[in-house]
């Protein structure tokens, strides 16, 4: 099981890497697209957006979340050490890529799905990152996220021996 363990942690870390850094989660107005490479450019102007009273403390709980995103597929590699890390970091993306679908086909989140649209929204860096290349109407890094963090559970749930 150690082989596998590892295995399949190392991949669900590149998927996430791939899905956060080089391809698009969602369509945009062309050339703007949303992907973590967008957010992690954007953070201080999210640091200094005040959002309305009502939507301040969501606003700040998802600004955490997004800031652990962009750091999880990194992380998902201590999971090769620690269980309990591993799975935490590897649940990120796996929820980030839930939201973001719900987020595109549904209204379950409201006034909170521009917010979405609106931190990672950036336009590509040197013409061509982050790449978009659609997929059921989403970016495929949306699923790259999905399956970096199925993954990383799976493989971090699994024994060291």
């Amino acid at each position: 099981m150690g082989v596998a363990r590892v295995l399949l942690i190392v991949i669900a870390a590149v998927l996430t890497l791939l899905g956060t850094y080089v391809f698009a989660i969602l369509p945009g107005t062309l050339p703007t697209l949303g992907s973590g490479l967008g957010f992690a450019l954007n953070l201080p102007a999210n640091f200094t957006t005040t959002p309305a009273p009502a939507d301040a403390v969501v606003y700040y709980l998802m600004l955490v979340l997004f800031i652990v995103w962009i750091a999880s597929g990194v992380l998902q590699l201590v999971g090769l050490k620690s269980k309990l890390v591993g799975i935490i970091f590897s649940l990120v993306p796996l929820a980030i890529g839930v939201i973001l679908i719900l987020v595109e086909y549904t209204n379950v989140l409201g006034a909170m799905s521009d917010l979405f649209l609106s931190m990672t929204a950036a336009d590509p860096i040197g013409g061509f990152l982050p790449i978009y290349y659609e997929l059921f109407g989403m970016g495929i890094g949306v699923y790259l996220l999905i399956a970096g963090g199925v993954l990383g559970v799976l493989g971090s749930s699994l024994s060291k021996d």
